[in-house]
């Protein structure tokens, strides 16, 4: 009986443990969906400049997620410095957007160190259109970093099972690659 008691208390103290870890992997990607407009009465006192102002990159992002955005705003600066690197929304998913609505997040089970975290979200019925809410708009993908929950990957499109080719940060890292195949051929390189 004691034997049964010891194991039900430490099958409990894990569940609760992973609740939590799911928990807190949930909060650097609720702080990036309270930049996209979603309101859930904690957004008081929230001035940042965008995803990724510098104290959110240096404090909800992984340092690689990170560094692969500076070398990208880098880039931008030396070709056009418009700030609108990759021409489109990348955690809505899109240009334009209504306010947000039906938000909803959910953590996947860990695996190989990542949390996927889905975000549900209607950010299009304004324009007449009815999102599929049967499927996460944006994938997060949260790590542990530092002792803390970090961002390191964002799709808003094609997740693939977390194929990095079609994330937000493969993205960032063409856009480097392809302006310094410009500068050392003189082309831009060929989609």
């Amino acid at each position: 009986m004691l034997v049964r008691i010891v194991r039900l208390a430490a099958l409990l103290t894990a569940l609760s443990s992973a609740s939590a870890a799911a928990a807190d992997a949930l909060e650097p990607v609720k702080t990036v969906m309270r930049v996209a407009g979603w309101t859930d009465g904690i957004t008081a006192g929230m001035s940042v400049s965008g995803y990724f102002d510098e104290s959110l990159l240096a404090s909800i992002y992984s340092a690689s997620f990170a560094d692969v955005y500076r070398l990208a705003q880098r880039t931008d600066e030396l070709q056009d410095g418009s700030g609108y690197m990759l021409g489109y929304d990348v955690v809505i998913g899109g240009q334009d957007s209504c306010s947000l609505k039906d938000v909803r997040f959910e953590a996947r089970p860990l695996q190989d160190t990542v949390t996927a975290v889905d975000v549900y979200f209607d950010a299009t019925s304004c324009f007449g259109h009815k999102p599929d809410l049967s499927r996460p708009q944006t994938v997060f993908h949260v790590v542990e970093e530092n002792g803390r929950f970090v961002i390191d990957n964002i799709w808003n499109d094609d997740y693939r099972d977390g194929a990095v080719d079609s994330s937000v940060k493969a993205q960032f890292a063409a856009m480097v690659n392809g302006y310094l195949q410009f500068r050392l051929t003189g082309s831009w390189p060929k989609e």
